[in-house]
Parts: C-alpha cells; sequence; structure tokens
C-alpha cells in the first residue's frame, strides 16, 4: 500500500500524510488538496475538499450561495448542499486522529460517496504539524516491538514538552477566538470563506477510554 505499512500500525510523519493527500488528490475526482499556509517549524498547513466530481465542478457556486444563506454576502440563495469541516489532531500527541483522517478519505470516496451527493466534506488533516511530528518522531525512536503495554515503559512516557502543543507551546485548540499562533491566522481566513454548518474537533479522550 501507499504509505509501506498497514494504517494504525504506526506513525505517519506529517509529510507522509501531505504525500498521500497528495496521491488520492491526483487519483480521484472527488477530492481537491490545497495549502493554507505554513507552521512555524514550516511544515505545510492543508486541507481536502472532498465531494462528488459534479459538486466539485460547481463548488465556488455552492460556496457563495452558503455565505449569501448567511448573510455574508449580497443576494439570496437556497443552498441544497451540507457544507462539513473536519479538523484532526489539534493536539499533537492525541495522533490517532491524523491516521484516521486518512481513513476516513479514503471510505468517503470508495464506500460512501451517496453521502458526497448532498455534501461538501472540508478536512483539516492535521491542524498541528509541529506538535504531532514531535510527538511521532519520538515515539517512533523509543517503542517496542512488540508493543510494551506496561505503563512504566519508555514508549508510554512523553518526554516535556510533549506534542500536544505548538511551537510556541501553545494549546491551540485555545487559540480560535484570539488567533495569536499562525496555524490558527491562516486557518481561519479559510475558514471564513465557507462557514461550515457543521465543525467536528477530533480528539482522543485518554488511554482507557474510546476514541
Amino acid at each position: 500500500n501507499f504509505l509501506g505499512y498497514e494504517l494504525g500500525t504506526e506513525f505517519s510523519r506529517h509529510s507522509d500524510v501531505v504525500d498521500y493527500f497528495e496521491h488520492v488528490a491526483e487519483q480521484s475526482d472527488m477530492v481537491v488538496y490545497n495549502s493554507y499556509g505554513k507552521t512555524n517549524e514550516r511544515r505545510p498547513l492543508t486541507y481536502a475538499i472532498v465531494s462528488s466530481a459534479k459538486n466539485l465542478a460547481n463548488i465556488e457556486t455552492i460556496r457563495k450561495d452558503n455565505l449569501k444563506n448567511a448573510g455574508l454576502e449580497s443576494g439570496s440563495a437556497s443552498p441544497q448542499i451540507a457544507i462539513v469541516w473536519l479538523s484532526y489532531n489539534v493536539h499533537g500527541n492525541e495522533a490517532s486522529s491524523t491516521e484516521a483522517a486518512m481513513n476516513t478519505v479514503y471510505k468517503l470516496i470508495t464506500e460512501k460517496k451517496a453521502w458526497l451527493e448532498n455534501t461538501v466534506v472540508i478536512m483539516d488533516p492535521c491542524v498541528n504539524p509541529d506538535g504531532r511530528d514531535r510527538y511521532a518522531n519520538w515515539y517512533n525512536q523509543v517503542k517496542s516491538t512488540p508493543y510494551d503495554k506496561n505503563q512504566v515503559a519508555a514508549e508510554h512516557s512523553e518526554p516535556w514538552p510533549g506534542g500536544r502543543a505548538n511551537h510556541y507551546l501553545f494549546d491551540l485548540n485555545r487559540d480560535w477566538a484570539w488567533a495569536t499562533q499562525v496555524e490558527s491566522q491562516q486557518r481561519l481566513k479559510v475558514y471564513n470563506q465557507w462557514m461550515p454548518h457543521v465543525h467536528v474537533d477530533f480528539h482522543e479522550q485518554g488511554i482507557n477510554n474510546p476514541y
């Protein structure tokens, strides 16, 4: 397969995630993949627009009709297409999230095509690439094979500062209102161009709780 390992058995580096989404966008007429900026450590910030080929061919009208309906652009419209925004891995050490993003885009364009007839799904596979790579690179260095489930094992003892926060150790999930960080400042410019009806912020709950 594309990654060289079964999805979910390894923590993917951010560059591999970007490569995967670029590959999917090249192979599918239901995915458009864009960059909206870079992090402090120069990793790309990206988003995918996922919908039917018909909707993607008409995507600007769909976007503007939604803004008109919300009173943010002049004119009237009665949009028929739902807009859903999925954000993954705002906390970098909740790292199953970005792996789930890769699985989700694959399932949407293969098994769940019918959902895309009346929905535009915008996916940000990693809100916090610097924190995620800090965590993933550390974990890939210390993990054992087979995995050691003992809680005192090195692979369960993430050192300071950990991967939760961004380059400046700021919790990006606390930055939506104030937008003090470059990730938020760049993301909000794109977000406000869409004003989605639903926003999902994916997290992990803890080692003994469900995803």
